[in-house]
């Protein structure tokens, strides 16, 4: 099963690759069967798969979990995992500088993550100042979705409409906000922008469904993460 299960991974990271050099009717054929095999995986990967994809130890990839430089949950079963979205980046930035020839690949990795989510994240820009009412998690939302706001694209709003379509048939999202948001994406990228930004009780309790999941990396959201908890 393990064998399987990092076989399929692989074949997902080979999907994206492709997906990003074909034209868009040979793309829209290839997601569904990508998202396939992600059901098929699961939502998460256990740390011993995800150390072998990554080339590294168990040990090694324990040391960036405990320091929270690799995103974890932990399952209803109790077990630290590595969401899968995050695995199959990380998989697809390693390969990329091993392919430079760089050595120890996903520290290097991680170092650039880092590097770039200092200089591309303006947090004075985007923290809101504290207002009477906001609480920590709706700081968060706003200021996660006004860096989103700065890299929308349409194969991002496209990300986005599939991941709510997929919500939608799971259940996973009440048929109201599903609405609204298909609404919502349905706009031009500005006014999406406004919407999604906008500092509202509604807008506030609308980003608690947003599909806009897995924009930022680890790096990334603990940026904001970390700004938010020191602004408090």
């Amino acid at each position: 099963m393990p064998a399987q299960i990092e076989r399929l991974i692989d074949s997902i990271v080979r999907l994206r690759r492709a997906e990003r050099i074909a034209h868009v009717t040979l793309r829209d054929e290839m997601v569904p069967a990508r998202e396939l095999l992600e059901e098929l995986v699961g939502p998460t990967v256990r740390p011993a798969q995800a150390a072998r994809l990554l080339g590294i130890s168990q040990p090694a990839l324990s040391r960036w979990l405990d320091t929270r430089e690799i995103a974890t949950v932990t399952t209803p079963e109790g077990r630290r995992e590595i969401p899968l979205s995050e695995l199959l980046d990380l998989v697809e930035e390693v390969d990329q500088v091993r392919d430079q020839g760089a050595q120890r690949a996903v520290s290097r990795v991680i170092r650039d993550r880092n590097v770039r989510a200092r200089e591309t994240i303006d947090l004075d820009r985007v923290l809101p100042p504290r207002k009477r009412g906001h609480r920590t998690a709706e700081l968060r939302a706003l200021a996660y979705h006004r860096v989103v706001a700065d890299r929308l694209s349409e194969e991002l709003i496209h990300r986005a409409r599939r991941r709510l379509d997929r919500w939608r048939r799971e259940g996973r999202i009440h048929p109201r906000w599903a609405d609204e948001w298909e609404g919502v994406l349905s706009q031009p990228l500005w006014q999406i922008a406004r919407v999604i930004t906008a500092d509202t009780p509604h807008a506030r309790t609308l980003r608690q469904t947003s599909p806009f999941a897995g924009v930022l990396n680890e790096q990334e959201r603990r940026r904001l993460v970390d700004a938010v908890e020191r602004r408090r």
